[in-house]
């Protein structure tokens, strides 16, 4: 059995980012503690793990907003994860007068930028992504003419004025996008449409397209939380006809999916330490190697 090994993996640059933060304001005496992390600083339950053992508190309860979480914090430091937040909530964490500190990727900020400009323009906003994400949601609270669209279906049922102004979430589908892009320019006539997928996602994506030709069996690394990591799948199922697991480690792995098996690839999510994938790696070339 080949075990192909796809790159890029391991950590963008934006989560790279964020997780260092999260640990430079954990050492540092200049941040009031505790420290807390508003939602999973990036989507990685093993990351998570590993600063709470650094002693970071993860504010995530899927039954509470963003804005319920900051109103039960009175004192300590609150970090923006790496997607961004609502900015009703950095106003809530401002006038609580807790000490803010900001992890938002900046390709995010890219695109609310571009939101801004076009909304100071006049125009109404579709941005695509996938409902309820702190990215998606971070955006949508960047003015009321901002409207959400997750596939090509939700093109029929939009009914909003010209111009528009077109924008995503950074981890987007490409094949996705391409297809809701299309959808777009057939309703409508004045609208400017800009792809906002940033470069670690499409990298990623065209490298599964590409890698998985001759593939019999894909395995993603990442968490199931993780868009980027679930795209990657997607893509992998949808364009090459791979059989694909998304699996957050190596204790998911059923060798009796690799019966019969010749070619098996592996890549991870942009979120994804790189050990997990390295050991997934590992545990397939050594199972090659006995059968």
């Amino acid at each position: 059995m080949i075990v192909r090994d796809i790159r890029p993996r391991g950590f963008c640059k934006g989560v790279h980012f964020a997780i260092e933060k999260v640990k430079e304001v954990l050492k540092s005496n200049d941040y009031p503690k505790p420290i807390y992390v508003l939602g999973y600083i990036v989507h990685n339950k093993h990351v998570v793990d590993e600063l709470t053992d650094l002693g970071a508190v993860t504010l995530d309860d899927h039954l509470k907003s963003r804005l319920d979480l900051i109103d039960e914090i009175n004192s300590g430091t609150i970090v923006i994860s790496a997607h961004g937040t609502p900015i009703d909530v950095i106003n809530k964490i401002n006038n609580k007068n807790l000490t803010l500190v900001d992890a938002t990727c900046q390709d995010v900020y890219v695109t609310h930028d571009l939101i801004k400009a076009y909304l100071d323009k006049a125009y109404n906003v579709i941005y695509i992504g996938k409902k309820n994400h702190p990215e998606t949601n971070a955006s949508l609270s960047l003015g009321e003419n901002v409207y959400l669209i997750e596939s090509v279906s939700d093109v029929g049922i939009l009914n909003i004025k010209e111009p528009i102004f077109v924008t995503n979430q950074t981890t987007f589908s490409i094949k996705d996008i391409f297809n809701i892009h299309m959808a777009l320019k057939e309703k409508y006539e004045d609208i400017i449409i800009t792809e906002e997928i940033c470069n670690a996602t499409r990298i990623r994506q065209n490298a599964i397209i590409k890698s998985n030709e001759d593939v019999d069996l894909c395995y993603i690394v990442g968490d199931t939380r993780s868009n980027n990591s679930r795209n990657l799948a997607k893509l992998s199922k949808e364009m090459t006809n791979t059989k694909t697991f998304l699996i957050q480690s190596v204790e998911d792995i059923n060798p009796k999916d690799l019966k019969d098996v010749d070619i098996v690839s592996v890549s991870s999510g942009a979120s994804t330490p790189e050990y997990l994938t390295k050991e997934v790696i590992a545990y397939l070339k050594s199972y090659s190697n006995k059968n």
